[in-house]
């Protein structure tokens, strides 16, 4: 620091002993270090006196300029991250289909199996993710640094070998990190690791070394969950980051956007997106160059992990990490540099807000509530703009018909400036750390202003996956091509409310007298017209019952003629038992493992969270002798390995431990892994009965109407309803022979089909019936309210 400002060290101490704003180091690995931007700022405000300037300093130098004319000529003719991307081995994502392969997605599987529990020991699990993270990141970053460890991973011996792996891990990777300028600890937390066999630290190298490409973003993933962080702090959906940059960055066909800033960069998704756009060929370059980005974090532990993202990406790191809001400090690199796009997706606020205004700040359309940050972020993303620009925010829908006076006035002043280009409204469930309804805006700056906004309604796409919803490639495609067919039509269609032809987004281009009428609602459910989209809507679900119904009668026809040909009659029996010679009975206990679920203090609600991706079954769960697929109780994959003694394997029998005691269920092939629940009991035939009883045997016996009253009975004799292991052990259950078994599994399970398949058709004649209905009658009952102006009906805000 004294090198670089041209002054004693001495001098440097006494700043650091007299001066209150004197930048603070960070401890790593027993060293203190300064960050450069930090110190370059703190220089930037002192002025070289005129007796202290040397040759070729004019009046005004501050010791911020000298510290970087020496820094740069000191500086190394090769560009660190150039070579890092150069080196990288990972394919880059080009804006088209880029999610990992199913053997990346095994292997990460495996990693995040057994060996966590076996290569942490009694440290916790985000040191075991920063681990992978670590060696993923050196294998695209310092390839030949990784090879050299992954090598000596190969040949290790004992843990005191594997001790000093961790930590020259760790170490590797906190030099290349320092190198870049990012404070990094992970020789600290690595060294807590307690491994319980060299053999398992060589087994998770050994698996990041066969990984075929980029998978940082499921480790992240992982980490996110692991880290519980409520705010879903890492993720924003890959398929919306491609949307919101394909949606901006189309502003400048068939240039290119010189500069791309993200104000809370979260994983660096926005900025690896942008530049991989910019950088895929598909159209002409302008600026002959590669698009600058620029990022700002609010934490150290997502500053560290988004820049291995960036690094790994090819993406120069320019990221800084800030402990206070960018509207609060004046004094960034971001508060003085305009950008060609913005793109981001913020904390949301979802409080309501109080009746008081910041004073903070400069506000260009209004002050926002002193407690809610919506609009604050919107206002920063626009004051940052070039001219010609594009932003693009995530705002909780609420945002946009939020009756509070301060989001009006700043809505109106956005709508009455032209900046609010569109608006798309996404599905819900889309997002780790919150189920709130979102948007998507695009913005522009009120130097160039439109006159309409643009409102798509996309809450029906995506498809269920686990606790969330995606969007595929197809759908984003969707998306834009509406986008695209909207914004060029024709002035004269203005409120027409009917999707272009072969646009499944539907959608309404509202003009700025309307967005005034309807309270300067930018919310897109108060602009799509209900009753259009439902329409289209309900034709989609009509044809898609129909459908379905006729796929059910042929089933149904399937199962009746494979049944006419095994008559169902109790001739076929066994000769055991039509000979009259008696059957052994056994007690439930002696043939079957009799395991009650766990206590509510090992899996409570606490331990139950909509992020969670192990399904949890409870007794309303058992229908119709069937486990149900609504999986609507999660725990996290951590619970569930702390609860394996509990975990759900194929043709396991479920019962009701406590409440309403019904039917049994069996467990299907692909509900292996789920968890019990407390009220619950699993039985599993014992391994020494194994090919001598039938599970499906014994869950027909089990599902019976006298043995179902059986179990009633003892559940009926304790205070409350509760099926105690010891009275189910103690039924006693008749065993015929093998062949026997074979038989009556066969009859009933052939019944059983064909119980489903009316039951099929049934559902399907129902659900036909009503899309029949919604789409002959629904159009005629809301034509009313579809033309009710929107200033007389009564506000509401979206929950």
């Amino acid at each position: 620091m004294a090198a670089l400002a041209g002054v004693s060290r001495p001098t440097v101490t006494g700043w650091e002993r007299t001066e209150k704003d004197f930048p603070a180091p960070r401890r790593s690995n027993g060293q203190d270090f300064f960050r450069w931007s930090e110190v370059a700022h703190w220089l930037d405000r002192r002025l070289v006196p005129p007796g202290r300037l040397v040759d070729g300093e004019p009046a005004g130098t501050s010791y911020g300029d000298r510290a970087r004319k020496r820094a740069a000529g000191t500086a190394p003719a090769s560009d660190t991250a150039t070579r890092r991307g150069a080196a990288r081995p990972y394919r880059v994502p080009t804006g088209t289909v880029d999610e990992p392969g199913s053997e990346s997605l095994r292997v990460v599987a495996a990693l995040m199996g057994d060996l966590v529990d076996r290569v942490r020991g009694a440290a916790s699990v985000l040191d075991y993710l920063n681990l992978l993270l670590c060696l993923h990141f050196l294998r695209g970053a310092a390839p030949e640094r990784f090879g050299s460890l992954a090598h000596r991973a190969r040949v290790l011996r004992t843990l005191d070998e594997a001790g000093e792996l961790l930590k020259d891990i760790g170490r590797t990777t906190d030099e290349d990190m320092r190198g870049i300028g990012v404070h990094s600890s992970m020789q600290q937390a690595l060294e807590r690791l307690e491994p319980r066999t060299a053999r398992d630290l060589g087994k998770v190298v050994e698996a990041i070394g066969g990984l075929t490409e980029d998978v940082f973003g499921l480790i992240l993933d992982e980490y996110e969950r692991q880290a519980t962080l409520g705010s879903g702090e890492f993720f924003t959906p890959r398929a919306v980051v491609r949307l919101m940059t394909r949606l901006t960055c189309s502003a400048f066909e068939p240039e290119e956007p010189l500069s791309v800033y993200d104000p809370y960069a979260r994983d660096g998704g926005f900025l690896i997106e942008a530049s991989a756009f910019c950088a895929s060929g598909t159209r002409g370059r302008g600026h002959g160059g590669v698009t600058r980005t620029y990022g700002e974090t609010r934490r150290a532990d997502t500053w560290r992990l988004a820049t291995m993202n960036l690094l790994l990406h090819g993406v120069p790191p320019s990221l800084d990490l800030k402990r206070t809001p960018p509207w609060q400090d004046s004094s960034g690199r971001a508060s003085a540099e305009k950008f060609d796009v913005v793109l981001s997706n913020p904390p949301f606020n979802m409080t309501d807000p109080g009746r008081e205004e910041r004073s903070e700040g400069q506000w260009a359309f209004g002050a926002p509530p002193v407690d809610n940050d919506n609009f604050a972020w919107v206002q920063h993303c626009l004051a940052r703009l070039r001219a010609g620009g594009r932003a693009g925010i995530i705002m909780p829908n609420k945002a946009g018909n939020s009756s509070h006076k301060a989001d009006r006035a700043i809505r109106a002043n956005l709508v009455e400036r032209g900046c609010v280009e569109c608006v798309i409204a996404l599905p819900a469930q889309m997002f780790t750390g919150t189920s709130v309804p979102v948007s998507v805006w695009i913005l522009r700056p009120a130097t160039d202003p439109c006159e309409n906004t643009l409102f798509l309604n996309a809450r029906h796409m995506g498809a269920k996956n686990g606790p969330r919803r995606t969007l595929s490639p197809a759908d984003v495609e969707s998306i834009l091509s509406a986008y695209k067919a909207r914004t060029s039509t024709d002035p004269a269609l203005l409120g027409d409310q009917q999707a272009p032809d072969g646009i499944a987004v539907p959608g309404a281009v509202v003009s700025r007298a309307d967005l005034r009428r309807s309270d300067y609602s930018l919310n897109p459910l108060d602009h799509v017209a209900r009753h259009s989209d439902e329409k289209a809507d309900a034709a989609l679900e009509l044809a898609t019952a129909r459908k379905q119904l006729h796929a059910a009668e042929e089933h149904l026809h399937h199962v009746q003629e494979s049944l006419a040909r095994r008559p169902l009659d109790t001739h076929h029996r066994a000769p055991s038992s039509a000979a009259g010679r008696p059957v052994p009975m056994a007690e439930l206990a002696s043939v079957c493992e009799i395991q009650a679920g766990p206590s509510y203090s090992k899996l409570g609600k606490k331990h139950r969270t909509a992020d969670g991706t192990v399904p949890v079954v409870f007794p309303r769960h058992l229908k119709d002798r069937r486990i149900t697929d609504e999986a609507d109780e999660r725990v996290t994959q951590d619970t569930a390995r702390r609860l394996g003694a509990f975990e759900l394997h194929d043709q396991d029998i479920v019962c009701v431990r406590s409440g309403a005691i019904t039917q049994p269920a069996l467990v299907q092939p692909a509900q292996t892994g789920w968890l019990m629940s407390p009220n619950v009991i699993r039985l599993r035939i014992a391994e020494r009965h194994t090919g001598r009883i039938l599970p499906e045997y014994l869950f027909h016996y089990l599902c019976l109407d006298e043995t179902v009253a059986w179990m009633q009975d003892r559940a009926a004799a304790t205070a409350a309803p509760s099926l105690r292991s010891e009275s189910l052990g103690s039924l006693r259950i008749p065993l015929p022979d093998l062949a026997e078994q074979h038989q009556t599994v066969t009859a009933l399970n052939d019944l059983d089909a064909l119980d489903h398949a009316h039951r099929a058709v049934a559902a399907c004649v129902r659900r036909t019936r009503t899309a029949l209905a919604d789409t002959l009658l629904a159009p005629r009952t809301r034509l009313a309210t579809h033309h009710t102006p929107a200033h007389d009906r009564p506000h509401k805000e979206t929950p």
